[in-house]
């Protein structure tokens, strides 16, 4: 009896541990319109819609294109989710949510709902042009830089990698 038991609660705890690693995403709508996705893995809180959609499920309006300019002042004065703290996420910070195991698209479609399968910019100026970012492709997961001044999406973050 003891035995069937302790082998039980081992059993139980290697399912929870197992869960919490599949979970590294948790999606919030406690703020209605307003989602927000917390990266269990970098412990960063990213928009839960692109920019330009809203509602639980990102369904309500349009993906927005923004010039790199454009959207770092976005994210700097987005209100969303209870928060007003946000900015454009680097390069590396982007990176993070990309699905290697996917592509068309290259994330997770239930963290992030309704996302393009196309080009959002980071914060990260490339150091060997003043006029060009970087930017991550969604589609395949790539990252490139491009000038400055052509239009992408915008994810806005908080916290830091």
């Amino acid at each position: 009896m003891k035995t069937a038991m302790t082998l039980t609660v081992m059993v139980m705890l290697i399912t929870l541990s197992i869960g919490a690693w599949a979970a590294r995403f948790i999606r919030d709508t406690t703020v209605t319109n307003n989602p927000v996705v917390t990266d269990s893995a970098t412990g960063l809180l990213w928009q839960g819609c692109a920019g330009g959609l809203s509602g639980d499920a990102c369904a309500t309006g349009t993906a927005t294109m923004y010039t790199w300019k454009n959207a770092l002042a976005y994210c700097e004065s987005l209100n969303w989710g209870g928060y007003t703290d946000w900015r454009l996420p680097n390069k590396k910070e982007l990176l993070s949510i990309v699905d290697d195991s996917r592509y068309n698209p290259a994330r997770d479609m239930t963290a992030f709902p309704a996302t393009p399968s196309s080009d959002f910019w980071s914060s990260s100026s490339n150091a060997s042009s003043e006029n060009s970012a970087w930017y991550v492709d969604f589609d395949y997961g790539s990252v490139y830089y491009y000038s400055k001044t052509d239009t992408y999406h915008a994810r806005c973050v908080r916290g830091g990698l």
